[in-house]
């Protein structure tokens, strides 16, 4: 079976800042490198979305519907619904998520 990704609007805002900040203190091919290997990975999820586990930020709350993939140094935050796979957020891991994950997946 396969699932059809969608990247929300501030998952795509999180490949966007990842590229201008990679494109000024690397340079534009590492930044463009960096953004095919992040969209590899969220487009792998379409094969195989269960493969993630659970955030401990989320884990906590209680809440089992939203996992993470990591790719190289980010995290990929998405939730599996039923043939859709919804990207939320992709955090590089040494920022703190807490509340990037308040914000657009709503946990206490």
């Amino acid at each position: 079976m396969s699932y059809h990704v969608m990247l929300l609007e501030g998952a795509g805002k999180d490949l966007e800042s990842i590229f201008r900040y990679l494109n000024q203190s690397a340079g534009k091919k590492i930044a463009l490198n960096e953004i095919r290997t992040l969209e590899a990975a969220c487009n792998s999820l379409s094969e195989n979305p269960e493969h993630g586990n659970i955030p401990h930020e989320i884990e906590r709350t209680g809440a089992s519907d939203y996992r993470q993939i990591i790719s190289k140094s980010y995290r990929i935050i998405y939730q599996v619904a039923d043939i859709n796979v919804f990207i939320y957020a992709i955090i590089h891991g040494r920022r703190s998520i807490q509340d990037i994950l308040r914000q657009r997946i709503l946990i206490k």
